[in-house]
C-alpha cells in the first residue's frame, strides 16, 4: 500500500472548511428556529422536527454519499455536493411554505453529509499516519472557528430576517467549489464488487425510522407517530445486521460494531453530538424565552464554548502525537462533557449569560478531546474495502447523536413545560398546539389568552426554567451512563485487536494489547 503523503496545511484547512459547512448548518437553524417559527406557525411537534430535519435526512443518507466517494472519487463528491447543499439552503432562504422550508432542509442534509464524509476521509489521504492527530487537529479547529463566524453573523442577520441567514453557506460554497477542484488530490477510487443496495436501504430507513420518532416524542410514547417509526427502524437495522452477515457483498461487516474499540467510538460519536445538539439548543432557547438575549447575539453568546474548544483540540492532538493514550483523552472527555451538562442544574428564571459560562468551558474542553479521538479511532479501525461506508457511519452515528440532543432535549423542555402550564392552568391550556403562544409569551411579555395571562410571565418563566434543568440532568446522566460503558469496552482485552483480525480470525490472539496501547 502506498505511504500517505505528508502533512499539507493548505489541504487540510480545505477540508476542515468544507467539513465545517455541515457543522455550521444546523447551528444556522438553531439561531433562526424561534423566528422561523414564529412566522410558520409551527407546533411544538413541527418546531422538534424544524430543529431536526436535516440531520434525519444527513443520517440517513450519509453511509450511500460514503459510497459514491469510494466509487466517483472523494473530490468529485465534495465538489458536487456543496453545490447540492447551497441549492438547499437557497430554496429554505428563498420559497416561502413550511413544505418549502422543509424541503430545503432536506436537501441541505443529504448533500452536507456527502461533504463532511468525503472532507473527513481524505483526512487520511492528505496526512501520514505520526502527523494524524495534529492533522485531526486543525480539521476540528477550522470545524470549530468557522462555525463561530457563521453563526455570529447569521445571529446578526437573523434579526433583520431570518431567511437571510441561509444565504450565508451558499455565498460560501461558490467560492470553495474551484478551490476544492484545484487543491485537493484525485484520490484514487474504491470500487469493490456489487453495490449493496440493500444493506443501505435498510441502513437508512433504520436511521430515519429511529429519528422520525425521537422528533414525535412530544405526541406521547402511545403515539403511533413516535413507537411505529422507531419499531420500524430497530426491525431495519435487525435486518441489516442479519443480512450483512449472511451477505457476500455486504455494504459493511455488521460485526464491526463487536470490536470493542469501534463500539466505545460509536458511542463517543454519540456523546459528543449529543451533547453539542443539547447545549447549543437549549441554551439558545433559553437566552431568547428566559434571559431575553437579543437574536443578533446568539451566535456570540456561543464564543466560549468555541474558543475553549479550539484550544482543547490543539492540545489533544499534541497529546496523541506524544503518545498519550486515546482512552485516557477520551474517558477525561466524556466525563467533561457529562460535568459541563451537570452544571446547568442550578439554572433557574432568574439566571444570567453568566450562569452558563462553566458548561461551556466543562462541555468545550470534553466535546474537543471526545471528537478528536473518536476520529482518529475511526480512521484507523476502518478496513480499506469498507473505508468509505464505515468512515461515513462515523457522520451517521455523530448526527444520530445530534439528532438526539438537538431534538430530543427540545421534545423534554416542551413536554415538561406544557405539563406544568397544564398543571398551572388547571387544565385550561393543555397540547402541544398551545406550544407557540406559550414561547410567545416567554419571549415578548404580551398574551392574547387570558388562562397564559393568569399564570403570568414570571410564573411562566419559572415553568420552562424547572423544564430546562430536569432536561439537563437527565442528558448529564445519560452521557455518564455511556462514559461507563466507554471505560468497560476499552478495557477489554480485544480492543488492540485490528479490525482487519477480529473480522476474519485465523487464530486465537496472543499477547492482547492494553488499554494504553490502543490506536
Amino acid at each position: 500500500m502506498a505511504t500517505a503523503p505528508s502533512f499539507n496545511r493548505n489541504q487540510v484547512l480545505l477540508l476542515g472548511l468544507l467539513g465545517a459547512l455541515q457543522v455550521a448548518d444546523p447551528l444556522v437553524a438553531t439561531v433562526t428556529l424561534v423566528k422561523a417559527s414564529d412566522e410558520l406557525n409551527l407546533s411544538a411537534s413541527l418546531q422538534s422536527l424544524a430543529a431536526g430535519i436535516s440531520t434525519f435526512a444527513l443520517a440517513a443518507t450519509v453511509i450511500a454519499g460514503g459510497v459514491l466517494a469510494d466509487r466517483l472519487g472523494r473530490r468529485t463528491v465534495l465538489a458536487v455536493s456543496v453545490l447540492v447543499a447551497a441549492l438547499g439552503q437557497l430554496i429554505t432562504a428563498l420559497v416561502p411554505g413550511v413544505p418549502a422550508f422543509f424541503l430545503g432542509r432536506i436537501i441541505t442534509g443529504i448533500a452536507l453529509g456527502a461533504t463532511f464524509a468525503a472532507a473527513y476521509g481524505m483526512v487520511k489521504n492528505v496526512s501520514a499516519e505520526a502527523d494524524r492527530g495534529p492533522a485531526l487537529a486543525m480539521f476540528s479547529v477550522v470545524n470549530t472557528v468557522f462555525p463561530l463566524v457563521v453563526v455570529v453573523l447569521a445571529g446578526l442577520v437573523a434579526a433583520l430576517d431570518w431567511r437571510g441567514a441561509y444565504v450565508i453557506l451558499p455565498v460560501v460554497s461558490v467560492l470553495v467549489f474551484p478551490l476544492t477542484l484545484k487543491l485537493l488530490p484525485a484520490v484514487p477510487k474504491v470500487a469493490a464488487g456489487a453495490v449493496d443496495y440493500v444493506g443501505m436501504l435498510l441502513v437508512g430507513a433504520g436511521v430515519a425510522g429511529l429519528l422520525s420518532g425521537l422528533s414525535s416524542a412530544s405526541a406521547g410514547v402511545g403515539s403511533p407517530s413516535f413507537w411505529l417509526p422507531i419499531v420500524v427502524g430497530i426491525a431495519a437495522l435487525g435486518g441489516f445486521a442479519v443480512y450483512g452477515s449472511r451477505s457476500s457483498h455486504p455494504l459493511f461487516p455488521p460485526r464491526i460494531f463487536a470490536h470493542p474499540a469501534f463500539l466505545a467510538a460509536v458511542l463517543m460519536g454519540v456523546i459528543f453530538n449529543f451533547a453539542s445538539g443539547a447545549s447549543s439548543q437549549m441554551s439558545a432557547n433559553f437566552w431568547q424565552y428566559i434571559v431575553h438575549l437579543p437574536t443578533a447575539v446568539i451566535g456570540a453568546a456561543s464564543a466560549p464554548i468555541a474558543v475553549v474548544a479550539v484550544i482543547a483540540a490543539v492540545i489533544a492532538g499534541r497529546l496523541l502525537k506524544a503518545g498519550v493514550a486515546a482512552s485516557r483523552i477520551a474517558v477525561t472527555g466524556v466525563l467533561l462533557t457529562a460535568a459541563g451538562l451537570a452544571s446547568l442544574g442550578i439554572i433557574d428564571q432568574h439566571s444570567s449569560y453568566v450562569m452558563f459560562i462553566p458548561m461551556m468551558v466543562l462541555s468545550g474542553t470534553g466535546v474537543a478531546g471526545v471528537a478528536l479521538v473518536q476520529g482518529s479511532l475511526f480512521l484507523s479501525l476502518a478496513p480499506a474495502r469498507f473505508f468509505g461506508p464505515v468512515t461515513s457511519s462515523k457522520t451517521a452515528v455523530g448526527q444520530f447523536g445530534y439528532s438526539l440532543g438537538l431534538t430530543g432535549t427540545t421534545v423534554m423542555v416542551s413536554t415538561f413545560t406544557l405539563d406544568g402550564v397544564r398543571a398551572a392552568s388547571g387544565g385550561a391550556i393543555s397540547g402541544e398546539n398551545s406550544w407557540d403562544a406559550i414561547t410567545s409569551y416567554l419571549a415578548s411579555g404580551t398574551t392574547a389568552d387570558p388562562a397564559l395571562a393568569a399564570i403570568g410571565q414570571p410564573a411562566l418563566a419559572g415553568i420552562y426554567s424547572h423544564a430546562f434543568v430536569l432536561t439537563s440532568l437527565i442528558s448529564a446522566a445519560a452521557v455518564a451512563v455511556l462514559a461507563a460503558v466507554i471505560v468497560w469496552s476499552l478495557r477489554r482485552p480485544a480492543a488492540g485487536t485490528s479490525m482487519e483480525e477480529f473480522l476474519e480470525p485465523r487464530s486465537t490472539p496472543t499477547g492482547a494489547t492494553t488499554e494504553g496501547e490502543l490506536p
